[in-house]
Formats: C-alpha cells, sequence, structure tokens
C-alpha cells in the first residue's frame, strides 16, 4: 500500500514541479525537505533529546506558541525541533522561537521521512491541525514514537478528500496515539474517517487561549490622531482589497478622519496590491518603510511583513476578516476578538465554521451575505459606536468563555512522556 503511495506521491510531485517554481515557491533551503542536512545539523540533533513540533505555516505556528511555552516548563531538557512547510511559517517560526531549532517539513515520501525520523529521533511527534502524513506516521510507528495531533480540526472539504482515500487514511489514523480536536463536531469527523474512538478528545481551540498581546502599539506610532478611525482588513486574498476599497473610497465623504489598513493573507502580493490602491486613486504607504508622519484619507497603509497584524488589530475602529468574500475558506477571527474589536466577515468561513458558528451564537460578529453588504455594515458601526461597542463586547466574552484548550492538550501530551 506504501509503495503505491510514493508512486502517487512522486509522480503528483513531478508536475507540482513547475508551479513550484512558477509561484516562486521553490528556495535555496527546500532541498532540506528531501532529508538532506548537514554535518553539523545532524550532530547538533544528536547531542539533544528531542520533541517534535509541525505546524504547517503561519497560522499552526501562531497556535502551537503557548502549548511550546507550557511544554518548556515541564520538559525544560528538551530540545524543541518545529518544522514548517511554507517560506512564511518558516521565518515565523524562526522569529517566535529563536532558541529553537526550526526545519523544513520532510515530503512524505518513505527514504525522506525515515531520515527525518533517524536524525531528529524524538521522543514524541506533536502535529499541529491534523496534518495526516502516510509514510512519515508509519516511519514513527515503527520507532515506537508517540504521535499526537493538537487543535485538530477538518474542514468540509478535506473531511471529503480524506473519504475519497479512506482506504489509505484509516490505518494511518491508528497510528496515532491521540488527537486533540478543536471541537466535538472535529471529533466525530475524525472517528467517521476511522480514528479509535477512545484516542479522541474534544478539548476545545488553542488559538482562543493566544492571549499574548504582541507588541504594545498607539496610534501615534502610525502617524494618526485618537480621534482617526481605522478599518483594518485582515488576511485578504484576491479581490477583496479592491471591494475595501470602493468601499473607503464611499465612507471618507461621511467620515473624513477614516483611514484604510490592509493586511494581505500572503505578503508576497504586495507589489500587486500596490497596484490596484493606485489604480483606485490612493497612495499606497508600505508599512516595511513607513515613517511616523500623519497621512490622510487618500492613502493606504499595506502590511507588508510578517508577525505585525496582531498588534496593528488593537488599533481598529472595526475589522474585516478576509478570505471570506471572494476566497473561500475564511481565517481566524479570534486574534480581533482578544482585543475587543468589531469584526464582519463575509459568507465563505468553511475553514472556521465551529469557531464562526460560536461568535454568530453570541452575536459576537457581522457575517454579511455578499460584497454588497460590506459598505452598509461599515456604515453602520461607524455611525453607530454604542452597537459597535456592544458587538466587541460579545467578542472578548466569547474568548473568555473558550480558554482553557492548550492546558487541556499539555495534559494529554504529558501521559506520553510519563517515561522521560
Amino acid at each position: 500500500m506504501f509503495i503505491l503511495y510514493d508512486l502517487i506521491f512522486l509522480v503528483f510531485a513531478i508536475f507540482y514541479f513547475p508551479y513550484l517554481v512558477i509561484k516562486r515557491k521553490w528556495h535555496k533551503d527546500f532541498g532540506a525537505r528531501f532529508g538532506i542536512f548537514s554535518k553539523e545539523a545532524r550532530a547538533s540533533l544528536s547531542q539533544s533529546t528531542n520533541i517534535w513540533i509541525h505546524a504547517v505555516s503561519v497560522g499552526e505556528v501562531l497556535a502551537i506558541a503557548k502549548l511550546v511555552t507550557l511544554i518548556k516548563g515541564v520538559f525544560p531538557p528538551f530540545r524543541i525541533v518545529i518544522t514548517t512547510v511554507t517560506q512564511t511559517g518558516f521565518q515565523l517560526a524562526r522569529k517566535t522561537f529563536p532558541q529553537d531549532t526550526v526545519l523544513y517539513a520532510p515530503l512524505d515520501l518513505s527514504f525522506t521521512v525515515r531520515r527525518y525520523v533517524d536524525a531528529i529521533s524524538p521522543k514524541i511527534y506533536i502535529d499541529a491541525e491534523t496534518e495526516i502524513w502516510p509514510n512519515l506516521f508509519l516511519a514513527l510507528r515503527e520507532r515506537k514514537i508517540p504521535i499526537v495531533q493538537v487543535n485538530g480540526r477538518i474542514s468540509d472539504k478535506a473531511f471529503g478528500r480524506y473519504k475519497l482515500i479512506s482506504w489509505l487514511i484509516k490505518p494511518v489514523l491508528n497510528y496515532a496515539d491521540a488527537f486533540c480536536m478543536q471541537s466535538e463536531f472535529d471529533a466525530q469527523k475524525i472517528k467517521a474517517l476511522g480514528a479509535h474512538p477512545q484516542n479522541v478528545f474534544a478539548v476545545g481551540n488553542m488559538k482562543f487561549d493566544d492571549v499574548r498581546p504582541g507588541k504594545n502599539l498607539s496610534k501615534s506610532d502610525l502617524g494618526l490622531s485618537e480621534h482617526d478611525l481605522v478599518l483594518i482588513a485582515g488576511s485578504t486574498h484576491p479581490g477583496e482589497e479592491e471591494i475595501l476599497l470602493e468601499a473607503t473610497r464611499a465612507l471618507v465623504k461621511e467620515f473624513p478622519q477614516l483611514r484604510l489598513i490592509t493586511a494581505p493573507r500572503h505578503i508576497e502580493r504586495t507589489q500587486q496590491i500596490v497596484k490596484l490602491v493606485e489604480k483606485n486613486n490612493f497612495t499606497a504607504l508600505l508599512f516595511s518603510k513607513f515613517a511616523q508622519n500623519r497621512w490622510n484619507q487618500d492613502q493606504v497603509l499595506i502590511v507588508d511583513t510578517i508577525g505585525h497584524l496582531k498588534s496593528l488589530y488593537n488599533l481598529a475602529t472595526v475589522v474585516f476578516v478576509g478570505k471570506s468574500l471572494t476566497a473561500r475558506g475564511g481565517h481566524n477571527i479570534i486574534e480581533p476578538a482578544l482585543f475587543s474589536k468589531p469584526i464582519i466577515i463575509g459568507p465563505y468561513t468553511d475553514n472556521f465554521k465551529d469557531t464562526v458558528s460560536i461568535f454568530l451564537k453570541e452575536k459576537a460578529v457581522i457575517q454579511i451575505k455578499g460584497k454588497d453588504d460590506l459598505l452598509p455594515a461599515l456604515r453602520n458601526l461607524l455611525d453607530n459606536p454604542k452597537e459597535s461597542e456592544d458587538l466587541a463586547r460579545a467578542a472578548k466574552m466569547v474568548i473568555e468563555k473558550h480558554t482553557g484548550a492548550t492546558a487541556k492538550t499539555m495534559e494529554i501530551i504529558t501521559k506520553f512522556m510519563v517515561n522521560f
């Protein structure tokens, strides 16, 4: 079965390679994904007792931050080895965990993952948000290394894909020792795919525990006055920036103190967004080059750096969270909620269905039906401070009500570390 999987994966990789080159996702460190370590790196790994944590991209890196702190507190002699897939995730992991080892994750080929497992030789493998890798799980299982999935979730789209290859997924799931899922809904999905019920736990979403405030920014740090209104569009995807620019153009006629800050989900789109801003008769300002100068309603600040969006959310008058209006899936709304901000999202939030349903039930978020609803929703919140404050307060209360998943997850991890 795994030989067939290797062949399928290799065929996919051959056809996927041109995409990596065209999209500039191929980079100088990509060779590490084949298990090619320097002698220095291999020697360094062999000299320590390691805990391996996999966090595929930026969202997962942020989600594991508090868990990593807890693990270090309970198991101080261990080295934390963090693997990621994306370049942005890799850069953020190095910045967030400067004392730890950060590597690119292996491609899920049998010979590659065995090199990784042998080099890291972890006492436990912790995988964030249900990344299922058949060859890696088999290699870990053969070496009797515990596998714990944390902050697990399965979108409807992913669930459908996994069902198509249930013949492969079911035995792989049985290699894992524990699944710490974000909700009972996610727990039922992983069981339906074949996970042993006694290994599945609905512990909640660790991102609710991410209460680190980040850098304490003030409006004056951005050349703004306390009377300025700030619209922050976080994690935007193609098509959404143009809708927001059109809405901002209409709103500044009524609220001349309004300023727009847009933070694209992928910063490599920065120049594309600069052109779009200029096309819509605004002037683009880049966060990376920004000086503390006063800026006006005809200027838009583009966040072209990683890891600053959270701090900026603290300055928002109102927040729009992207990949929900023109792209499907949505992004996490917990970060702006941490700062008691009124939040607007679009209709496409399948990747965060359970989180969004909690906020909707508590009347802690506004979900619009389409792009035509964005302008009136923004106008209403800007024109009605009391309604905006009530929405923000409800969002903060949701956070306070659902914290604790990280501590529950840590309890489960500890059970597999009792002999170390």
